[in-house]
């Protein structure tokens, strides 16, 4: 492991600093990645969740001494409850991001329909 990635031997607020940035950068380039091959949302989480699961079992083949099939099992089942944990801390905020969308769609909505605007105020018949 990184140096910058050992939550021990550095601060909370330094792992969590370096795991937002980490974190951000990630999203920025899967997001083009999947406006480039035009990818849907729910399609791109399957994929994401997919190699998650493969980089948690390449991470505890690697970074264990003596790897097996029963530890393997063991780690996965503590990958498990993390993303339980997680999935949990999401529906707590569920409201708040739904509300968050709503109000960022109807943002991009209005958006559009001043672009659909000529500049005598007519509006222009768009192409679907």
């Amino acid at each position: 492991m990184a140096d910058w990635d050992e939550p021990e031997d550095e601060s909370d607020a330094a792992f969590e600093e370096a795991y937002d940035t980490h974190r951000a950068a990630l999203y920025e380039q899967l997001m083009a990645y999947a406006d480039e091959h035009e990818l849907r949302d729910g399609f791109l989480a399957d994929l994401v969740s997919d190699l998650g699961l493969s980089l948690r079992m390449v991470a505890y083949a690697a970074e264990t001494e003596k790897p097996s099939v029963g530890g393997l099992r063991l780690d996965l089942d503590r990958y498990v409850r993390e993303l339980g944990d997680s999935v949990r801390e999401a529906k707590k905020h569920a409201a708040d991001f739904i509300a968050e969308a709503k109000a960022a769609r109807e943002e991009a909505e209005q958006g559009e329909d001043a672009d659909d605007k000529d500049d005598d105020g007519t509006v222009e018949e768009t192409r679907q």
